[in-house]
């Protein structure tokens, strides 16, 4: 493979001219969806049922993919059409962003993706990463050292240059509310926004594995990962809702004055009850993280029965968790010993959880319930603290 590092300087001479002509492109070849409306609907059979954020139509010789703005749920924030190659030139397409697909050559902003598109069997269509320290797919991590992959800096304001001569036949990305994409917008090349992680289900966020499959010609692939993955996630929530007793569930710590509880509405408040526990947040209506501090949360969660931190870095123990904050040691968690940590920055937690949550359920089921439940007695990514 060749190692478009050696062209950077050619392209520096002209990326301006590229820059306009490929914007011009943009606009005569292709229509964004984001702020159409969601009731545009296409007809076809929809693949998608989990999901309340994608929508995925098979219309026959093309695909569209809608994916519905997580701030605002009246509009779309992105439609893409999805033409295979092998299916030629086609009039009469719907609006929307057009993506040739298999894609062959693509830039991707996360190591979450990464991983599915290295369970799908794709991962030499990774030719481009954003942000590569936070990559742990090891084909990833290889093509880096070799030059296969190229490193394009960071996903806030990526290297120009770099992804001109990278070239990507798409940029998957994950999209945030008021931001932009900057100057790489302008190359005309189509960005995946890939808002999975807004999703208030784990089998929600998990079904996206099906717009990935279809963006890299792995249809029969990803619906076989998710359907072992739904299958194993519900057999053990089922399980999990049989136990007599539902222990209470405080997630993370103070941090610099904040402390972010799982609102009622989002993914993990979704998987800490699907596991046989109890978020005292869960009758609160917001589908993101709730910032409190100390006080709120100690009066509400001061009696929780287990008490789960993800931590990056050196081994977190009990004495450093009181001396950081003194009236973390009156939370029954901590005086019971029930207190288990994530060190993200070995683990694989990050990477696992969005496409195959059933890992993480069976890892809290454990820890709430116990081993019967789990139908295991080793965990994971979690491990208690010690003094």
């Amino acid at each position: 493979m060749k190692h478009p590092q050696n062209n950077l300087l050619i392209v520096k001479s002209c990326l301006s001219l590229v820059l306009a002509l490929s914007a011009a492109a943009a606009i005569l070849t292709s229509c964004s969806g984001a702020g159409s409306s969601a009731a545009n609907e296409v007809a076809g059979d929809t693949l998608t049922a989990e999901s309340d954020l994608l929508t995925l139509v098979d219309c026959g010789s093309y695909l569209v993919a809608d994916i519905k703005n997580p701030w605002d749920s009246s509009r779309l924030l992105q439609r893409y059409v999805l033409v295979p190659d092998s299916a030629g030139n086609l009039d009469g397409l719907p609006e929307g962003t057009v993506v040739h697909t298999p894609l062959r050559n693509s830039l991707v902003y996360s190591g979450v993706h990464a991983g599915a598109i290295r369970d799908l069997g794709a991962i030499d269509a990774v030719r481009g990463v954003a942000d590569a320290g936070y990559f742990t797919v090891a084909e990833v991590k290889a093509g880096l050292k070799s030059g296969a992959v190229m490193d394009v800096g960071s996903s806030m304001s990526p290297d120009i240059e770099r992804v001109t001569v990278l070239g990507p036949d798409a940029i998957l990305a994950s999209p945030y509310q008021n931001s932009s994409y900057g100057l790489i917008e302008r190359l005309g090349i189509p960005i995946i926004e890939c808002a999975d992680y807004m999703e208030s289900t784990p089998l929600g966020r998990a079904e996206w594995i099906k717009l990935i499959g279809e963006l890299y010609g792995c249809r029969h692939e990803a619906d076989s990962i998710y359907k072992e993955v739904s299958a194993e996630y519900s057999r053990l929530a089922t399980r999990a809702a049989s136990a007599s007793s539902h222990p209470k569930v405080i997630t993370e710590r103070l941090t610099n004055g904040v402390w972010f509880v799982p609102g009622g509405r989002s993914y993990m408040s979704s998987i800490i009850t699907d596991a046989g526990g109890v978020n005292p947040w869960a009758d609160t209506p917001d589908a993101g993280s709730i910032q409190l501090d100390f006080a709120s949360v100690f009066d509400k969660a001061h009696d929780a029965d287990i008490w789960l931190i993800r931590n990056y870095g050196p081994e977190l123990t009990l004495s450093e968790l009181k001396s950081s904050y003194d009236l973390n040691s009156r939370i029954k968690a901590f005086e019971n010993g029930d207190v288990y940590v994530a060190d993200t920055s070995t683990s694989t937690l990050f990477d696992d959880f969005p496409f195959h949550p059933e890992k993480l359920l069976r890892e809290y089921i454990l820890l709430f319930l116990g081993p019967d439940y789990a139908g295991t007695d080793k965990t994971q990514y979690y491990q208690r603290i010690e003094k």
